[in-house]
C-alpha cells in the first residue's frame, strides 16, 4: 500500500518517544510500515520501542540510514540541532518531513541543511489522543517538487480519514496565532481562573456545559509546556489575538454589567449565525 502512493516502506521516526513520535510510529506501523525510532535518551528509547513493537536507533543518524521517509517529531527548540545532526546522513532521494506547529523557519532550516532529499513541511493538526477521523492535517509545499509530494502524501493520509489542506508556510503560519496559541490561552486562563475561583468545591453539581468545558482545559494544560509557551510566545500573531480576545471580553463584560439585554440578545443570536455558517461551510 505504501508504495502505491510512493511512500516507500521504512520510515525513522526521531523523537520516536515523545507523545507525537508514539503516536506517528504506531499508526505507520498499523500501516505495514517497518518503523526504527529515535531520540536523545537512548533508554527511552528502547522502551517506547518495545511497547510498539518497532526498533530502536542508538542514535538519530543511524535512524535515518536505509530509511525511506525521515520524520522529525521534536520541540521546536531542538530542531536546528536535530538537522545538523542528520544532515551529513541524509541520502538522495530519501523524504524529510516534520511535524512541528510552526513552518516558516523550520521548512527554512530544512533547506538550509538537507541539500539532497526531498523536504516537506507538515502539521498534525491534532493531540496523541485523538481518534485520526475527520482530523485536519497541513501539509505546506514551496516548490513544484514538494507539491507532487504533498499530493501524494494528501492521497495516502485522506483515504485514512484525515482532512487535508496545502497551503504555504507563511499561510500556515499567519493563522496559528488565531486557531491553535489562541485556543490553548482559553484554556489555560479558564485553568487559572477556576483555581482561583476555588471551582472544584462545584464539581457535583456541574452541568453539562461545564464537564464539555472541563474536558477541553484537562487537554490543554495537560499538553506539553515547552511546547505550549513556545507557541504563545513565539509565534508572531499569537498576543495580537490575545489582545483582542481580552478586549472582547472586556466589552462583554461592561455589556453585563451595565445589563444591556437588548444588545446581548441581538449580538449572542448573530454569533450563532456566524458560528453555524462557518461550520456548515468546514464541513464540506
Amino acid at each position: 500500500m505504501a508504495n502505491r502512493y510512493g511512500l516507500g516502506r521504512r520510515i525513522a521516526i526521531i523523537g520516536g518517544y515523545g507523545q507525537m513520535g508514539e503516536w506517528f510510529s504506531g499508526f505507520f506501523k498499523g500501516e505495514g510500515y517497518e518503523v526504527v525510532i529515535s531520540g536523545r535518551d537512548y533508554r527511552r528509547t528502547a522502551a517506547m520501542s518495545r511497547k510498539l513493537g518497532v526498533k530502536a536507533a542508538k542514535s538519530n543518524p543511524e535512524a535515518v540510514r536505509g530509511a525511506d521517509i525521515v520524520m522529525i517529531s521534536v520541540l521546536p527548540y531542538s530542531f536546528e540541532h536535530v538537522l545538523r545532526e542528520i544532515a551529513p546522513h541524509i541520502r538522495k532521494g530519501q523524504k524529510v518531513i516534520d511535524v512541528t506547529s510552526v513552518k516558516v523557519l523550520p521548512v527554512r532550516l530544512m533547506h538550509k541543511y538537507i541539500k539532497n532529499a526531498l523536504v516537506l513541511g507538515t502539521h498534525p493538526m491534532f493531540g496523541p489522543s485523538a481518534d485520526r477521523r475527520g482530523q485536519n492535517f497541513i501539509l505546506t509545499p514551496t516548490n513544484p517538487k514538494e507539491r507532487r509530494y504533498a499530493n501524494e502524501l494528501g492521497k495516502f493520509l485522506r483515504k485514512r480519514g484525515f482532512n487535508i489542506s496545502i497551503m504555504s508556510p507563511q499561510e500556515h503560519d499567519s493563522m496559528i496565532g488565531a486557531v491553535l496559541s489562541l485556543t490553548h490561552f482559553i484554556g489555560l486562563v479558564t485553568a487559572d481562573s477556576w483555581r482561583k475561583m476555588g471551582v472544584e468545591k462545584h464539581m457535583r453539581t456541574s452541568s453539562t456545559s461545564f464537564r464539555f468545558l472541563s474536558d477541553f482545559v484537562r487537554s490543554v494544560v495537560d499538553s506539553n509546556p515547552d511546547l505550549y509557551s513556545y507557541l504563545q510566545m513565539d509565534v508572531r500573531d499569537a498576543s495580537k489575538a490575545e489582545r483582542l480576545f481580552i478586549s472582547t471580553a472586556e466589552y462583554w463584560t461592561a455589556m453585563i454589567a451595565k445589563r444591556r439585554r437588548r444588545d446581548f440578545s441581538r449580538r449572542m443570536k448573530a454569533l450563532s449565525r456566524y458560528v453555524g455558517d462557518i461550520q456548515s461551510n468546514w464541513k464540506r
